[in-house]
């Protein structure tokens, strides 16, 4: 299957296939299935972090033993993302980060798989 380019934006939680100005982009190129498998990791993301806020600003705000695990969660979900996009990325990605401080967290994780 070929691989094409995307633009991915953690922040606004997209997926383009033409870069956008201004935007904190990473450059990937995956296959059609790869992008779904990432497509199902930033909607599990944007769940959790909508659950996260929901539990915690309204629900139960002093709940910390909760807060605490799904704090780990979203990290751990974050981690893989980023992974993802170290794997897939370009090497202008792959700058970026590094230029972010995330090169050794994101190597370490592949070392404990």
């Amino acid at each position: 299957m070929a691989k094409k380019s995307y633009f991915v934006s953690l922040d606004k939680e997209t997926i383009t296939e033409m870069s956008i100005p201004d935007t904190a982009e990473y450059e990937i190129r995956v296959t059609q299935e790869e992008l779904e498998e990432f497509n199902v990791l930033l909607r599990k993301n944007k769940h959790e972090n909508f659950w996260f806020a929901m539990r915690n600003l309204v629900f139960k705000p002093f709940a910390e033993g909760e807060v605490e695990g799904m704090r780990e969660d979203m990290d751990e979900n974050l981690m893989k993302a980023y992974r993802f996009l170290y794997e897939h990325g370009t090497m202008e990605t792959k700058e970026k980060l590094a230029q972010a401080g995330l090169v050794k967290e994101v190597v370490r994780d592949f070392d404990e798989e």
